[in-house]
């Protein structure tokens, strides 16, 4: 009976070693993935801040342009700029062969502006297109990690439950083979 009885302690002593160097495992682990979670959303917040300072900008800009459009569409028609009689315009050294034939100068512009727009266009839609695609992964990822954090609140209970219970045991618990 004797030797039952320190043989069921070495197993509650083993068991108590295991526990110290698993709990102690865990908590490094769960704090290391909080403090990994609490990071990830800092950059998180500061990735979309500055893709949404980057869009702002993108946007002013594009107006900006659109008035400039304008500008130019409203000089061809003829109707001087508001407030201005003459030309306003900075003086621009043209290479030789703009200078010597404006209707080139503008043949080209007009090439160059128009392949912007095609440019421009295509990179509004992969911008789209990828905050679509990224959306769609962030959202399937966050249900997948909402779906682990509701499992691992389980098992944290259980796990409480089950430390409380090997705590609290009034003698040392008969643990079976």
């Amino acid at each position: 009976m004797e030797q039952k009885r320190v043989s069921t302690k070495r197993k509650y002593e083993a068991v108590k070693n295991d526990l110290y160097v698993e709990l102690t495992n865990l908590t490094n682990d769960s704090n290391k993935l909080h403090t990994d979670i609490r990071n990830a959303n800092e950059d998180f917040f500061l990735m979309c801040k500055s893709m949404a300072e980057r869009q702002a900008d993108f946007l002013t800009r594009a107006l900006f342009l659109e008035e400039k459009y304008g500008e130019v569409v409203e000089m061809l028609e003829g109707k001087p700029k508001q407030g201005e009689c003459e030309s306003s315009g900075e003086n621009v050294v043209l290479p030789t062969p703009y200078a010597d034939s404006f209707a080139r100068f503008a043949e080209d512009s007009n090439y160059s502006l128009k392949s912007h727009g095609i440019l421009m266009a295509e990179e509004e839609k992969k911008m789209s297109q990828l905050f679509k695609d990224y959306e769609e992964v962030f959202s399937e990822n966050m249900k997948v990690f909402g779906e682990r954090a509701k499992a691992i609140a389980g098992m944290r209970t259980t796990l409480a439950a089950k430390l409380t219970k090997f705590n609290t045991s009034s003698h040392i618990p008969v643990l079976s083979d």
